[in-house]
């Protein structure tokens, strides 16, 4: 588990990833290079459709789903593969779905906590299962592991407005009952870190929400709560007030702040994060020269290997490092020309402005980092 300083220099996109920019190329180049994680998006059991819900500001809207999805059986085999190859952090998330929604989660988890990974949940936790819960429970978690919750609003109302639910089921009840006993096994036994995000906009904006939110969730266990904003998501156009402007975000952030202040608890940590005023990448499509390749690789669900959690559906297979239902992870992961790097780079980074690709809020600070090196002019 991480202290608190450290969780929150995490979430506000002060960690570098980089420690040398000369030994990063370096590395590259004499394919020595390994990754900082890889990320995993375990299918989910539906071949019909990708995700239950259609969040109007997911950046998944405009996945393409060709009904492929990866067997448990290639999964641990690639997820092994990984392993052996001697990457110490696993993230597992989606593209347009929820990781704990894949009927094989639990044995990727098993597999990745017997072979002390790092691991790491992005998740909404509409479902947790009883295994789930026992292998948190009863074994010894890598120092780091983390479960990112994806909460964004402080009732049941809020919940399936911001999420475009059309129903009246009580969501967030649900979720709250089963972050309370992922929580108690953080608070009894301190291995990992437990935060929630709450998204603000026009339909979450609301001071009982900020309120509900703060208190369910300090005291359901999380260690840290966040409150951010939505990024402009890949060609799909929003009504207004989705993603939040400037004026507005200014306003959402001082009526929080003013909650925030007569929150006062030790043992969660509540910060507001704006990355894309902070980074000024609000609306970028990405930051070149691209490197999330080496650093943040994508296993996607339909078992293919992707540059990054951002491009990784089918419709970004002109620009993925290939297939791993017939090719090994390393194979494809070492897969490029080294001979004139910087050339290399230049013509990837022109691929995939071709492919329409984003950059989320992290890999826009890892590569502004790198332009800022010039290691690859």
């Amino acid at each position: 588990m991480n202290s608190k300083k450290e969780l929150e220099k995490k979430y506000t996109f002060k960690k570098s990833y980089i420690d040398n920019y000369h030994d990063f190329k370096k590395n590259i180049e004499n394919k020595k290079i390994i990754p900082s994680q890889v990320e995993f998006q375990p299918p989910p059991k539906s071949v019909k459709k990708i995700c239950w819900m259609e969040c109007p500001y997911c950046y998944g809207l405009s996945a393409e789903d060709n009904g492929e999805r990866m067997s448990k059986e290639k999964a641990l085999d690639i997820l092994k593969q990984i392993i052996d190859g001697g990457v110490k952090k696993v993230i597992f998330a989606g593209y347009a779905t929820d990781p704990l929604n894949s009927e094989y989660i639990d044995d990727l988890l098993e597999l990745a906590v017997k072979n002390n990974l790092v691991f790491g949940f992005n998740t909404k936790a509409l479902k947790v299962s009883e295994r789930f819960i026992n292998i948190l429970m009863h074994n010894k978690l890598a120092k780091e592991s983390y479960i990112s919750l994806s909460i964004d609003a402080g009732s049941n109302d809020t919940y399936n407005k911001i999420h475009n639910i059309q129903s009246s089921a009580k969501i967030y009840d649900k979720v709250l009952e089963n972050v309370k006993k992922i929580g108690a096994i953080r608070k009894n036994l301190n291995q990992f870190d437990l935060s929630a995000a709450y998204l603000v906009n026009i339909e979450s904006a609301k001071v009982q929400d900020y309120k509900n939110f703060i208190s369910d969730f300090s005291k359901a266990g999380c260690n840290l709560l966040r409150f951010t904003f939505p990024q402009p998501p890949k060609d799909v156009k929003t009504e207004l007030g989705v993603i939040p402007t400037k004026e507005e975000k200014d306003f959402y952030k001082n009526e929080i702040r003013e909650i925030i202040k007569n929150f006062k608890d030790n043992n969660c940590s509540i910060i507001i994060v704006d990355a894309d005023q902070e980074l000024n990448v609000f609306n970028k499509p990405r930051t070149l020269p691209c490197v999330a390749r080496y650093l943040f690789p994508t296993v996607g669900f339909d078992g293919w290997l992707y540059n990054c959690s951002q491009s990784s559906s089918p419709n970004f297979r002109p620009t993925a490092l290939g297939d791993l239902n017939k090719n090994n992870f390393w194979d494809l992961y070492y897969n490029y020309e080294n001979k004139n790097i910087n050339n290399y780079i230049k013509i990837c980074g022109t691929n995939l402005t071709k492919s329409g690709c984003r950059c989320d809020r992290k890999e826009h600070l890892v590569n502004q980092g790198v332009e800022n090196s010039k290691i690859f002019e």
